[in-house]
């Protein structure tokens, strides 16, 4: 009975932790500065989608742990007169794209100051979607750091078509006065080339406090 019990709790954890998580959170939850991928819609190719290799690399802000990768993205409208993003980002106004977490089944200890490296790969499947694994490390700390080695390693996989909705109706968070958030995506570091959207000027463009950043 106690081993059929133990059976069924590890299936129900593993489920859960293939889930993304999608929701609205609180960016004071983030401890570390966001990271960004860029991809240029008018210069990628179809076929470059279908495996996307993101390298991670993180410094975390306090000492904690750390649960998995919180996800968003950014888009720029980059009109032949006018330019607006589009930001999901936490902090700003929600969108019905919310943010999502990829939560790891163990947590990893890190201290301030502490180099958080992984990698995120995602690999598209016939149900229009992807398959992403996560791996993230801490990186040894103190003196013994100049010999490179790893304290810890947590990694998982999960499916972008399945994902748990945590609320049906996120709370959009606010920055608190104190946080400053940082432009990441200037307009000018994407060459994107488009002559036909003449209407983005119907697109908020973020305000400055909305943290319009990509992790």
């Amino acid at each position: 009975m106690v081993s059929r019990f133990l059976h069924k709790c590890r299936i129900l954890m593993s489920s859960a932790f293939i889930q993304p998580v999608v929701d609205a959170f609180d960016p004071r939850l983030l401890v570390s500065p966001p990271l960004c991928h860029v991809i240029d819609f008018n210069e990628i190719k179809e076929e470059d989608l279908f495996e996307i290799d993101i390298p991670l690399k993180f410094i975390a802000s306090v000492g904690t742990r750390v649960h998995g990768l919180a996800c968003w993205f950014d888009v720029l409208f980059n009109g032949s007169a006018v330019q607006r993003w589009l930001t999901t980002a936490p902090g700003a106004p929600t969108t019905h794209w919310y943010q999502i977490r990829c939560v790891l089944s163990q947590p990893i200890y890190v201290m301030a100051g502490q180099e958080i490296t992984g990698r995120l790969q995602m690999i598209a499947h016939n149900a229009q979607s992807y398959t992403m694994y996560l791996s993230l490390s801490a990186k040894m700390w103190g003196p013994g750091a100049v010999q490179g080695g790893i304290l810890q390693t947590s990694s998982g996989k999960l499916d972008l078509k399945e994902p748990y909705y945590r609320m049906s109706q996120p709370q959009s968070y606010t920055m608190a006065q104190d946080q400053q958030p940082q432009q990441l995506l200037q307009a000018q570091a994407i060459p994107i080339h488009t002559e036909d959207l003449d209407e983005v000027e119907l697109l908020r463009q973020p305000s400055e406090n909305t943290g319009s950043q990509l992790q």
